[in-house]
Order: C-alpha cells, then structure tokens, then sequence
C-alpha cells in the first residue's frame, strides 16, 4: 500500500529530526564537558558549534529540554545495552569475566557521563526528563533482577539475595558511582573501579 503524502511527510521530518540530533549531540557534549551544567550552556552557543539556524531549529524542537529529550534516547540505549551485557547469561561469570565486562562498560559509558549529568540535573525542574530518566535505568534494573531470579531457580544465584532490591542497588550504585568516580579515573584507576565493583557484585551474587 503506498505511503500518504502525511507519512512521507512524517518520515522526512523524523530523518531531519534524526540527522539533527546527530549533529548537535558532539556540540552539546563538549559544551557540557567545559561548563559542567546544561542550564548555563546557552542555545546560541549549541546552534553556532553546530551551524544550525534558530528557525530550523525551532521546527523540531519546542526549547533546550525538548533537545535534550531527543539527545539522550541514543545515549540511554547505548548505556541499557553496556549495562546489562554482563548479566545476559545463563550460568555465573568468573571474577574475572565480570570484571572484564564492566570495565568495557566503563569506556561506553564515559563518553556520555556529562550528557547524563545534564539529565539528572534538569529531571529536578522537568517531569518529563525525570519520567525519561528513571525509564531508561528501570530497563537496567529489570534485566538485572530477572538475571538474579533465573540464577536463583538455576541455583548459580545465592539463594538469600532479594532479586528487586539487590538489582536496584547494584543499577543506581553503578550509575552515581560512574559519574563520580569513573568519570574522573585515569585508565589505571578505572582498572581497579571495575575489579572492586566486580568483587562487590561478584561476592553478592555468586559467592558462597
């Protein structure tokens, strides 16, 4: 059935959104990485690193949070996929298999911890953002309690653990401690930050 003049309207205007977004996320990160806030970083200033008009960039977007909604979906999918990579398995991981694991978590993430602080800090004034925020690491939490239940009816999960609640820490841990510590960490600090979270999560988990 061929495509309405509206849906091939709509698709053009979902592409340009898309390339948009592409072409201001590099901007807006390393504004963010100068400034350290998203409310100082001024619009003039993303739209001139980005050789973007204002009136193009009012067709698409309605303000500054609307933007930020749009740049962090990718960033959040990327985070959802890092995050739970080490807990999609059907067996326990050595020591060292998850540690290896979260250390590569650390270099996907990294990139985006100043994009990701910029959401925590407008999720204070924005329902919107907030809602965006605690979805994409309810995603996170979820794949983690499910892995801890499976584990714990497979018997390689400690059978004491509570699934909801040990995920829920081990997900907002791992999150504030990446922007406080990882963020800051040179290689040879986030070698050790990966293996002392692996020991913690490892030890909870699977250690008898």
């Amino acid at each position: 059935m061929p495509l309405s003049p509206e849906d091939i309207e709509a698709r053009r205007f979902a592409a340009r959104k898309r390339e948009i977004v592409e072409r201001v996320l590099p901007v807006v990160e390393q504004g963010l990485g100068e400034d350290g806030s998203y409310l100082n970083l001024k619009l003039d200033r993303i739209l001139h690193g980005a050789s973007l008009a204002k009136s193009t960039f009012y067709r698409y977007f309605k303000d500054k949070n609307e933007l930020l909604l749009a740049l962090i979906d990718p960033v959040l999918e990327d985070v959802r996929v890092a995050a739970t990579h080490p807990f999609d398995r059907g067996s326990a991981p050595t020591l060292a298999e998850l540690s290896a694991d979260l250390r590569r978590n650390f270099d996907i993430y990294r990139p985006h911890i100043p994009l990701l602080n910029a959401l925590v800090e407008i999720s204070y004034s924005d329902p919107a953002i907030r809602a965006r925020f605690h979805q994409g690491f309810a995603e996170v939490h979820q794949t983690i309690g499910r892995h801890i239940a499976e584990g714990q009816r497979a018997g390689f999960v400690r059978a004491e653990v509570h699934p909801a609640q040990t995920a829920a820490w081990i997900t907002w841990m791992a999150e504030r401690g990446m922007s406080q510590l990882v963020a800051n960490g040179d290689a040879a600090e986030r070698d050790r930050l990966a293996d002392s979270l692996a020991t913690m999560v490892w030890h909870t988990l699977y250690g008898r």
